[in-house]
C-alpha cells in the first residue's frame, strides 16, 4: 500500500503564501486603484474648488473616502502575508544546504592548519562534557551542536568524509530524499476528521450553492442596465414618444428600487416626528412651487414610496433646506438612486428611436448630478452659489456660466456682489475651467467612393475638443455642407486594420466631474447621437466616451449604413454631456445620396462617347475582370475583331486572308 507524508515541517506555509497572493492583489488594485472614479480622482482637478462637495452634502456622511472596512481588511491581509513569509523563510534557513565553512565560522580559504587550530579551539569550547549549558539551552541542543562542528570538520580534512561532500553535499553520503503533500499533518489525523468533513460539508454543500444561488437569481431580476424588471416594465408602457421633463420625473419616482433599497426602507424605519413633521413641510413646499406646476399626474393613487421619491428628488433639484439629519440622509440616498436608473429609461427611448425623450433623458442626468432644476439658473453649478443669488443674476439676464465668463472677470464679479472673496474667485475658477463642447471637424467617408450611395457603409468622423466658456470659434457654429467633399482624406494603413494611437484620437484623462451637491464621485462621459428634429427620429445610436480635454482632439468615429433612397438629408449631430448642465454642442449637418448610375459620372463629350470608349478596359484584361465585378462596361474583344474585319473589307475586297491577318494585327 502507497504511503503519504503530510507536512510536518511548516511547508504547507508556501502553499498558503500562493492562495493569500491570489486574493491580496486583485483585491488590493480594486480598493486602491480600481474603477474608473478612482482613475478620475487621480488625474488633476483644473482648478481647487472643483468638486469641493458641499456642507450640507459632508453633514449627510454618504461620501465615500478615506480609511473603512475594506482598507482595514486590506490591512490585516497584509499582515497575515507577511507573518506567513516570515514563517516560511524560517523553515528555508532550517532546511539550507550543509555548508562546513559557515558551520565552523572561518573563512571558505583557510588551509588545513587553521582549520584544525580553529576546529581545536571550538571543541574545547563546546565539547559537551566542558560545556556549560546556557540559560534555555538543552543537552540534546548542545550534543547536536557540537556534532555539526565535528561534521564539518570531517568534511574538510577527512578524505571520505571530504568526497562525499563534494559528491553529494554532506559529509555522510547521500542524504534521503522526501517529498510530501504540503498540507498540515492535522488536517489527515482520525481525531480532527469530522471537523474537516464538516467544513467541507458547509462551503461545498451550504455556502457554494448559496453564493451562487445568490447571483444567479440577483442577475435575472436585473436588465442589463442594472435595473429591476419590474421597473423597466414600468418605464416601457409609461415612456412615450413625446415624454416632457416633468412627467420624467414622475417615471422616475416610480421605480420599485425606491421601495425596495435596504439603506431606504431602514432609514425611513428609523425617522422621528422631526422628521415627519418637516418632511410634510417639505411636500407643501414642493407642490405648491415651481416644480408643482406640471407633472404630478394621479398623485393620490401613488404608492408612499413613490410619493417620497418623488417630493425628496424636487427637493435636491431645488436645494431646499433640511434641518432633520435623518430627512437630509434620505433625500441624499434618493438622488444617489435616481441617477443610475437613467440608464434604463435611455434604453427604452432609444429602442423606439424617440430623439426628444432620449435628449429630455440625458438631461435629466445633468440636472440630477449638479442638484439644479430646469426653472433654476445653471449658474448654481458653481460652488457657493446660492439660489436666492442665481435668482437676482437670472434677473439681470445672466442665466448661464457661458453669459457669466462673456461679462469678463470684473463684470462678473459685480454679479456675485455679496460673496466672501474666497467664495468669489471660487466660483470665477470653475467658470473659467467650465467644460464646453466645441466641433473641430465633422466630415463622412466612404471607402473607395467619392459619393455616397444609397445602402453604403459611411464614417463619420467627428473631431471635438473641450474649451472655456465663450471661446467657441466661428467654425464650430457653422453648419457643415458634405454635400461636395465626401472622400475627406485617405485613411491610413493604421486606421484600415483598425490601429489608432492615442496622439491620433486625442485621449486626454478627464478629472471628475464637478458636482459638489451629489454625495457620489462620478467621471464624465459624452454621447455623440445623429437624429432629425423634424422628424424626432434617433438615425446613428449613441456612442459614449470619456477622456477628452482642452490640449488635444479628439476623434471619435461611427459607422452606419447611408438612406435606402437618393436625396438630400438633413439632420443634427448631437454630443451631450452626461455631467454639466450647458455645454452640449450640436450641429446641422447635409448629407446627398446619389443613385448608382450617376455615381459613376458622364465626362464624355457630347458629340461623342470618345471618352467612354477610351476608359472601357478590355474584356480580357485584368482591369476588366474586376469591371465586370463591379458590374461596368467594358470592350469586349469579339466586337473588335468585327469591326477591323469590316474596315479591311471595305479598303479592298480582293486582298488574301494574309491581308486580313496583317489588318487584324495592326
Amino acid at each position: 500500500m502507497a504511503g503519504y507524508t503530510y507536512d510536518t515541517t511548516g511547508q504547507s506555509y508556501f502553499f498558503l503564501l500562493t492562495v493569500l497572493l491570489l486574493v491580496l492583489l486583485p483585491f488590493t488594485y480594486a480598493t486602491l486603484l480600481g474603477g474608473k472614479e478612482r482613475a478620475a480622482g487621480r488625474v488633476r482637478a483644473p482648478c481647487s474648488a472643483w468638486n469641493r462637495k458641499a456642507a450640507e452634502v459632508r453633514r449627510a456622511g454618504l461620501q465615500k473616502g478615506g480609511v473603512g472596512l475594506r482598507h482595514f481588511l486590506l490591512a490585516a491581509g497584509w499582515v497575515a502575508f507577511a507573518v506567513v513569509v516570515q514563517r516560511a523563510r524560517m523553515i528555508e534557513g532550517e532546511a539550507a544546504a550543509f555548508d562546513p565553512f559557515a558551520i565552523l565560522g572561518i573563512a571558505s580559504g583557510s588551509t588545513e592548519k587553521q582549520i584544525k587550530k580553529h576546529y581545536r579551539r571550538l571543541s574545547l569550547k563546546f565539547h559537551p562534557d566542558k560545556l556549560e549549558l546556557a540559560e534555555g539551552q538543552t543537552k540534546e541542543e548542545a550534543d547536536n551542536h557540537f556534532v555539526e562542528l565535528t561534521k564539518a570538520y570531517k568534511a574538510l580534512t577527512d578524505e571520505v568524509s571530504r568526497r562525499n561532500y563534494e559528491l553529494y553535499g554532506h559529509p555522510d553520503g547521500k542524504q534521503e530524499f522526501s517529498a510530501g503533500i504540503a498540507l498540515p499533518a492535522w488536517i489527515v489525523e482520525g481525531k480532527n476528521s469530522p471537523i474537516v468533513i464538516g467544513a467541507y460539508a458547509i462551503l461545498l454543500g451550504v455556502l457554494l450553492p448559496v453564493l451562487v444561488g445568490r447571483w444567479w437569481y440577483g442577475t435575472r431580476k436585473l436588465t442589463k442596465d442594472g435595473v429591476l424588471n419590474s421597473t423597466a416594465s414600468k418605464y416601457f408602457h409609461a415612456l412615450k414618444e413625446e415624454t416632457t421633463f416633468p412627467q420624467l420625473l414622475d417615471i422616475l419616482a416610480s421605480s420599485d428600487e425606491f421601495a425596495t433599497d435596504p439603506h431606504l426602507v431602514k432609514l425611513r424605519k428609523s425617522l422621528g416626528k422631526a422628521a415627519v413633521d418637516e418632511y410634510a413641510r417639505l411636500v407643501s413646499t414642493v407642490r405648491e412651487g415651481v416644480d408643482g406646476k406640471q407633472g404630478w399626474e394621479g398623485y393620490s393613487t401613488w404608492s408612499p414610496a413613490q410619493k417620497r421619491a418623488r417630493v425628496l428628488i424636487a427637493a435636491y433639484m431645488l436645494r431646499l433646506p433640511i434641518k432633520d439629519a435623518s430627512l437630509l440622509k434620505e433625500k441624499y440616498l434618493t438622488a444617489s438612486l435616481a441617477l443610475p436608473l437613467c440608464a434604463g429609461l435611455a434604453s427604452i427611448a432609444l429602442a423606439h428611436n424617440w430623439l426628444s425623450t432620449y435628449i429630455a433623458i440625458l438631461h435629466l442626468q445633468q440636472f440630477l448630478l449638479q442638484a439644479v432644476h430646469p426653472s433654476t439658473s445653471q449658474l448654481l453649478q458653481l460652488p457657493h452659489v446660492e439660489p436666492a443669488l442665481a435668482a437676482e443674476a437670472q434677473r439681470k439676464g445672466v442665466t448661464s456660466i457661458k453669459q457669466l465668463v462673456r461679462l469678463g472677470e470684473a463684470e462678473a464679479g459685480k454679479l456675485l456682489d455679496g460673496m466672501p472673496e474666497a467664495e468669489k474667485r471660487d466660483a470665477l475658477e470653475v467658470a473659467k475651467n467650465w467644460p464646453v463642447v466645441e466641433f473641430v471637424d465633422a466630415k463622412f467617408q466612404v471607402t473607395g467612393e467619392k459619393v455616397v450611395t444609397p445602402g453604403a457603409i459611411v464614417t463619420f468622423t467627428l473631431k471635438l475638443r473641450l474649451v472655456s466658456p465663450g471661446a467657441e470659434s466661428a467654425a464650430s457654429q457653422a453648419p457643415v455642407d458634405t454635400t461636395t467633399d465626401i472622400q475627406g482624406d485617405e485613411k491610413s494603413v493604421e486606421e484600415l486594420i483598425g490601429r489608432r494611437s492615442n496622439t491620433e484620437e486625442g485621449i486626454v484623462p478627464t478629472p471628475l466631474a464637478h458636482a459638489p451637491h451629489y454625495p457620489k464621485n462620478r467621471k464624465p462621459a459624452w454621447y455623440i447621437y445623429v437624429g432629425d428634429h423634424k422628424l424626432n427620429r434617433v438615425f446613428v445610436a449613441p456612442h459614449r466616451f470619456t477622456d477628452m480635454g482642452s490640449d488635444a482632439v479628439r476623434t471619435v468615429r461611427m459607422t452606419f449604413q447611408a438612406p435606402p433612397g437618393p436625396g438630400l438629408y438633413t439632420f443634427q449631430v448631437y454630443v451631450t454631456s452626461d455631467s454639466f448642465v450647458g455645454g452640449d454642442a450640436q450641429k446641422d449637418m447635409r448629407m446627398k445620396v446619389e443613385a448608382p448610375t450617376a455615381a459613376g459620372g458622364d465626362d464624355g463629350d457630347a458629340d461623342g462617347d470618345f471618352e467612354d470608349d477610351i476608359s472601357e478596359p478590355d474584356e480580357d484584361s485584368l482591369a476588366g475582370q474586376m469591371a465586370l465585378m463591379k458590374g461596368q462596361p467594358v470592350k469586349r474583344r469579339d466586337d473588335d475583331d468585327d469591326d477591323e474585319d469590316d474596315e479591311s473589307e471595305t479598303e479592298s475586297e480582293s486582298e488574301s486572308s494574309d491581308s486580313d491577318s496583317d489588318s487584324d494585327s495592326d
